[in-house]
């Protein structure tokens, strides 16, 4: 019953067949592992310049000064924005973790609330005292008498119970003209 017994045999007649098969799987092995290192090698030489960038040296919230520190990084890990220079006291327009590099979009540039809104957008001023407390950079919508004047705004700036929000430009108007007639409430979204 043992269904080995002719290969057993046909081995011992002729060795150079045992040998046959274990110099093609040894060559098989080393070419797949000739394959990954290879593979490995190319990899390392897209990640092997390096380029010198500004980045967070600790988490920074919207509206807060940037501290920055200077860093070589891969070129893969490098933004396409990336920012050559930070000014001391650059604003953070949005949030930024330790360790990310900065690029324009991060950075407010310029003064007053405008400056830290995005591009495309304006900034309406809408008073709202139970909104007051709110902080810098979290995302709203507007509303005004049940309905969506801005579904998508983000709050720039707070100054007493005047919150600043940057509204799709195309909202602008509408928002504007709801904030003068103090119909404009803010409302937080996900």
């Amino acid at each position: 019953m043992n269904l080995l017994r002719p290969v057993r045999l046909a081995l011992a007649k002729r060795p150079w067949i045992h040998w046959l098969v274990v110099s093609a799987l040894a060559a098989a092995v080393g070419l797949g592992v000739h394959t990954r290192l290879a593979a490995v090698d190319r990899a390392r030489e897209e990640w092997g310049d390096r380029r010198a960038v500004w980045v967070a040296a600790h988490d920074v919230a919207p509206g807060e000064p940037l501290d920055v520190v200077r860093r070589a990084l891969p070129l893969g890990a490098v933004p396409p924005r990336a920012v050559d220079d930070v000014e001391p006291g650059t604003i953070a327009r949005q949030h930024v973790t330790a360790g990310e590099p900065i690029t324009a979009v991060d950075l407010v540039l310029g003064v007053g609330p405008a400056a830290a809104a995005d591009e495309g957008s304006v900034v309406v001023p809408v008073s709202d005292p139970f909104v007051s407390s709110a902080p810098v950079g979290v995302r709203v919508a507007i509303y005004a008498e049940g309905l969506v004047l801005a579904p998508s705004a983000r709050i720039v700036a707070v100054d007493g119970d005047v919150v600043f929000v940057a509204v799709d430009e195309a909202d602008g108007p509408i928002v504007a003209a709801a904030a003068q007639l103090r119909t404009a409430s803010i409302v937080f979204t996900r």
